[in-house]
């Protein structure tokens, strides 16, 4: 009780100081007294979301690039994150939402292939400022459950439930 007194005076003191800097500078020639709605409604405020912090809720994949020192990490929300030096860090959204069941770098490439569990993999370009989707790919009648790239191979290895491996070309991307 008696900390809100306190507070109640100092909040009183500020009140009565701004009140007479405004009174005298009402008295100076030049000036006008601008009225100010005290009142907060609704319109007044916002929700957006302005920062991520930390580590991504439900990561369900992760990869590195040894070269570049890059961290990915996918989301059951089909999110990416990429991290790099400190500080440095971007977030990435699948248009479908569909979790991710694996990433893999291009090692020292500027590339990233994602598979997802609504059986499609896509190329993201990571040479520009905004990562992007290059190309996507869709499996139809097979559910994607492993993908390999060898060290400087243009081919990559999908490998699906019914235990077939698809071989598709990195630089076409095509099977």
């Amino acid at each position: 009780m008696w900390k809100f007194k306190e507070f109640r005076k100092v909040l009183d003191g500020l009140t009565a100081a701004s009140s007479s800097s405004s009174s005298s500078a009402s008295s100076q020639p030049g000036t006008r007294e601008v009225d100010i709605p005290e009142t907060l409604q609704s319109e007044h405020f916002q929700l957006c979301k302005t920062v991520r912090h930390g580590f991504p809720f439900e990561p369900s994949s992760m990869a590195f690039d040894p070269v570049q020192k890059i961290l990915a990490i996918g989301t059951n929300h089909g999110a990416l994150r990429l991290f790099g030096r400190p500080g440095v860090e971007c977030y990435c959204q699948h248009d479908s939402g569909s979790s991710v069941i694996q990433l893999q770098f291009l090692i020292n490439e500027g590339a990233l292939v994602s598979a997802l569990t609504d059986d499609t993999l896509h190329l993201w370009n990571l040479r520009q400022k905004r990562p992007a989707i290059l190309h996507s790919l869709k499996f139809s009648k097979e559910r994607i459950t492993f993908c390999h790239l060898p060290f400087q191979s243009k081919w990559l290895y999908v490998g699906t439930e019914r235990g077939n491996i698809h071989i598709v070309n990195v630089e076409m991307f095509t099977l």
